[in-house]
């Protein structure tokens, strides 16, 4: 194990992207979470697609489901244009571990996770470590996608018109202030009308325009069309179970992990003299300030207090 310390080798590792190079080391971390490979595929943005054919290829191999899951990932067969990597603290932990060391040993040509474009969010200076919480968010990602398969079970297949023609009269829902110009809501609207099936259409949005905590988008969807195809079959169980239910769940979770602290406790320096921050427990590490405007709305408005500086604490398992 290297000793902590940001030396040259380490630092000229971090600045650069894992790659399926990689994979051994990566797969050595987590290999013991085999169990859990399907939240890990969520976590990492794997597609549903993908996801389902790795279940149906490993015929029950969890092992194998988690080799295909980090092959998938370290090739970027995801939407890393919009996602970039995920775990910048197993990545760093590997590139401590294996540096550069020109060519002394096979890891001369390591690669590791590199914080996407724009990444301006505030995190507090260290991670935390909570099994049962970094599980937990997983699961809530994992009902998230459950959620969302159910909603394109029992939606009605004809109304793709009426989906398409709401989702692009409400841009402002998928995009955040940071984001929301004339030619990116243009190429948004352009995205949607070229959808051809309600599975496509809850795709896009779930790969690229939503996720854990940003799920208003979907929800208010289906509640504002709700009277409309309420005569359908069990369409009433997707308004006012799925979605009702997910929602409770992470309003739940955000009771328990959003905390009002003396930033001193947690290392922070820039925050604004003389005021507490909010603390949000988080799955990564690298949500931008777009994320950020979402997470905040997501939060119960009794739980937040717009006057005060919200910072994000990354969970880790171990």
């Amino acid at each position: 194990m290297a000793t902590k310390g940001p030396s040259e080798a380490f630092v000229s590792v971090c600045e650069r992207e894992l790659g399926i190079d990689d994979f051994y080391d990566v797969y050595d971390k987590i290999e013991s979470l085999s169990a859990h490979w399907k939240q890990i595929a969520i976590s990492l943005h794997i597609k549903m697609d993908t996801i389902s054919k790795i279940r149906a290829n490993a015929n029950g191999d969890t092992t194998a489901c988690l080799q295909e899951v980090l092959e998938c990932w370290l090739k970027k067969d995801y939407d890393y244009e919009r996602c970039g990597g995920s775990d910048s603290a197993l990545a760093d932990e590997i590139a401590q571990e294996h540096p550069a060391t020109g060519g002394t040993t096979p890891h001369t040509k390591r690669t590791t996770y590199i914080k996407k474009a724009g990444s301006t969010t505030d995190y507090i200076p260290s991670t935390i470590i909570d099994f049962n919480l970094h599980r937990e968010l997983f699961e809530i990602q994992e009902q998230f996608a459950k959620a969302i398969q159910e909603t394109i079970k029992y939606y009605p297949k004809r109304y793709l018109p009426n989906l398409i023609e709401y989702i692009t009269a409400h841009i402002t829902t998928l995009l955040g202030p940071h984001e929301n110009t004339p030619a990116k809501a243009q190429a948004v609207r352009k995205e949607f009308k070229e959808i051809k099936t309600v599975h496509d259409f809850f795709g896009l949005l779930q790969d690229k325009y939503t996720s854990w905590f940003k799920y208003g988008p979907i929800k208010k969807l289906v509640d504002e069309n709700f009277m409309e195809y309420a005569t359908e079959t069990d369409f009433d169980y997707i308004a006012s179970g799925s979605w009702l239910c997910y929602e409770q769940r992470l309003q739940d979770y955000f009771r328990r992990c959003i905390t009002i602290a003396n930033p001193a406790l947690y290392g922070i320096t820039d925050a604004p003299p003389g005021k507490p921050v909010i603390i949000a427990k988080v799955d990564r590490g690298d949500y931008n300030q777009n994320d950020l405007y979402f997470l905040r709305k997501a939060i119960p408005p009794e739980l937040d207090r717009p006057d005060l500086k919200l910072y994000l604490c990354q969970v880790l398992p171990n």
